[in-house]
């Protein structure tokens, strides 16, 4: 069975994550693993206090377990409490190794330490500490998503991310959008960019893929329009750098109320591909006369204008 790793607040927001993840248990299906951790030192017992903790989550759970869904499915999820006295992002990676989380569910103005931060930037934080992907639940109720759009830098896109992407077909079901954005600099590499993009939908599982090259030099906000226009459900990004993953939270962002913003992000942990070194010239050129005689395109780095 899979696992789903759930860190909860004690927001009204909470409720919304915790309804969302336990939908996607049912369907997956998958164990969910309920984690609270308190923000400051618990004065007199400790080990009362987290008992205490502990109860409040269990009445949680319990109250949310039947709410949105049918008694049957209720009662198909396991749960497992973890209460843990300081801050999440101080507990969080051991948790996820602890429990072998296959995924992530998290809160969008999810509080850590007891601080208030701009919406997404704990998220962002966290997804930067763990290893599974994260999906980041934005405030409201909503169904499981049938309509996906995963965007990223597919020339640069490390390939160990598509297989732990396809891990979750079964999860999140429907029809996939992958979105390659290029610069109007760019536009004599439009051949090798469609070439490369449809190398990442044959290694990818979902039965309905759609591919699409578009033209644009603010991907970012390129893809909230992409979205939008298409009724994209769930965002699925592969941020290669911290700073990249926090541009999607911007305040900018939160305040116009982009689309991108309202609906459930998956972040997938990557990092950048990196070019082959060569030992001398001889050998570069040897590589680069086999990259032309190939008859498929090889994920690599585009040069930039």
């Amino acid at each position: 069975m899979k696992t789903i790793l759930v860190p909860l607040d004690h927001t009204a927001a909470a409720e919304y994550t915790l309804a969302y993840a336990n939908k996607l248990a049912v369907r997956w299906p998958a164990e969910v693993v309920v984690l609270y951790c308190h923000p400051e030192p618990l004065a007199g017992a400790p080990d009362i206090n987290l008992i205490g903790q502990e109860q409040r989550l269990r009445s949680l759970v319990e109250r949310l377990r039947y709410q949105q869904l049918t008694r049957q499915d209720g009662r198909r999820i396991q749960y497992q409490y973890r209460v843990l006295a300081g801050c999440l992002h101080d507990h969080v990676q051991a948790e996820a190794v602890r429990c072998a989380a296959d995924l992530m569910v998290m809160g969008l103005e999810h509080i850590d330490c007891g601080r208030q931060m701009a919406p997404g930037n704990h998220a962002a934080a966290i997804a930067e500490l763990v290893t599974c992907p994260v999906l980041v639940v934005p405030p409201g109720r909503r169904s499981l998503p049938s309509r996906l759009t995963f965007f990223a830098d597919f020339p640069t896109l490390n390939l160990n991310t598509l297989p732990r992407l396809s891990a979750l077909q079964d999860a999140f079901p429907g029809t996939l959008d992958i979105v390659q954005f290029y610069s109007p600099a760019d536009r004599p590499q439009r051949r090798r960019l469609k070439q490369v993009l449809q190398q990442a939908a044959v290694q990818l599982t979902w039965p309905t893929i759609k591919q699409h090259l578009l033209e644009d030099d603010a991907p970012l906000e390129g893809i909230g329009e992409f979205c939008a226009r298409t009724q994209t459900q769930l965002l699925l990004v592969a941020p290669t750098t911290s700073a990249q993953l926090l541009r999607y939270f911007d305040q900018c962002y939160a305040t116009t109320h982009a689309y991108h913003t309202q609906i459930p992000m998956l972040v997938l942990r990557s990092t950048e591909r990196q070019p082959r070194v060569m030992c001398c010239e001889q050998c570069a050129k040897r590589e680069e006369l086999g990259r032309s005689h190939q008859p498929t395109v090889r994920l690599a780095s585009l040069p930039r204008a």
